[in-house]
């Protein structure tokens, strides 16, 4: 079972309200032999993370209408993942284009694909690149990872593990499942008050965090004050497969955000690749953004993402303009792997 791109978890999402016709998240997925491909009909962009703002833009000064689109993508998820139930069935590719271009919908897009989504060439689509930064495993304990940085990379990161460890703190793994619902309820507040200091929209419902009980590759490293061990101040959600980790949201308690320098490095980072390289797990995908993660050793990485739009005009000028942006993208690749922090 793909670990985002399964009718649970799917279910977990849309039932507690979180992706809902009501929040502009229409589930229209097209079902083959028990395979689904997983489609939305959105009328706004958000939660997508692959940022299309400005296509909407240029259709609107046009005089045309955006929105409503058709997408294939994990709400608010985004992460390498099938966006397929089981394997990638071409007829259903197929059916699908077939029922955008029978719609009233302005365009359609693949977010977040891997390499065997090249199919949609055929029927017209451009691919988009944009970049990610994944931990590589390739090591044999956390040890051998620092080994092989170079000697300030590694001191820094030694010295930050030392202030953490110093903290009178207690940081815990829990498997989602283990947590009881007042817990749930603390995470999903330090869930929030993160949203609010961004000045984000809280895609998530409490509901989707009392859902994730139901989930057996769902955990959390939590941290509590020493002093008072039922009162949760920061959390790190994390989703495990086979062969990859996934962090996905991180939070601290306001009252906490600064007495603790370094805690969302460690509990978001250090402790995820430690948990990768024990596991024996093969790429550790910490999130959509942050070049910060480019000096603990995480790669960029090219994200790739499909689309079509049905004014043949504007889906002409928009492939020239994002081919000439891939160019960039990976360009920009080739400099930010010279920063790396590993030994020449």
């Amino acid at each position: 079972m793909h670990t985002f791109a399964n009718s649970h978890f799917l279910k977990i999402i849309e039932d507690s309200g979180s992706a809902s016709p009501q929040r502009g998240w229409h589930p229209v997925h097209l079902t083959k032999n028990d395979n689904t491909l997983i489609s939305y009909v959105k009328d706004h962009s958000y939660g997508e993370y692959i940022f299309d703002w400005a296509w909407a833009d240029l259709y609107y000064r046009m005089g045309l209408e955006y929105y409503p689109k058709l997408i294939h993508a994990i709400p608010f998820t985004p992460v390498n993942n099938s966006k397929f139930t089981k394997n990638l069935d071409s007829d259903l590719l197929k059916e699908s284009f077939e029922f955008y271009q029978n719609s009233p919908f302005s365009s359609e897009h693949y977010y977040f694909t891997d390499k065997e989504y090249t199919q949609l060439e055929d029927l017209g689509f451009f691919k988009q690149v944009t970049t990610q930064y994944h931990f590589i495993n390739e090591y044999d304990s956390f040890e051998d990872y620092l080994s092989k940085l170079r000697k300030n990379k590694r001191k820094n990161i030694k010295k930050e593990r030392r202030t953490c460890d110093a903290y009178e703190l207690k940081i815990e793994k829990v498997d989602a499942r283990d947590l009881q619902i007042e817990e749930l309820k603390q995470i999903y507040g330090i869930y929030l008050t993160t949203i609010d200091k961004k000045s984000a929209y809280p895609y998530l419902t409490l509901e989707f965090f009392i859902g994730l009980k139901e989930l057996d590759n769902c955990f959390f490293h939590l941290a509590y004050l020493a002093s008072k061990e039922d009162e949760i101040i920061a959390m790190a959600m994390f989703f495990e497969s086979e062969t990859k980790l996934y962090g996905r949201y991180w939070g601290i308690h306001p009252l906490y955000q600064s007495s603790f320098d370094f805690l969302h490095f460690e509990m978001c980072y250090y402790m995820g690749m430690e948990y990768t390289i024990d596991k024996g797990l093969r790429i550790f995908e910490a999130g959509a953004q942050g070049e910060q993660k480019l000096y603990r050793g995480f790669r960029p990485v090219e994200i790739e993402s499909w689309h079509h739009l049905k004014n043949t005009q504007i889906h002409e000028a928009l492939r020239q303009h994002v081919l000439n942006q891939n160019k960039q993208v990976q360009r920009y690749h080739q400099k930010l792997n010279e920063l790396l922090p590993f030994k020449k």
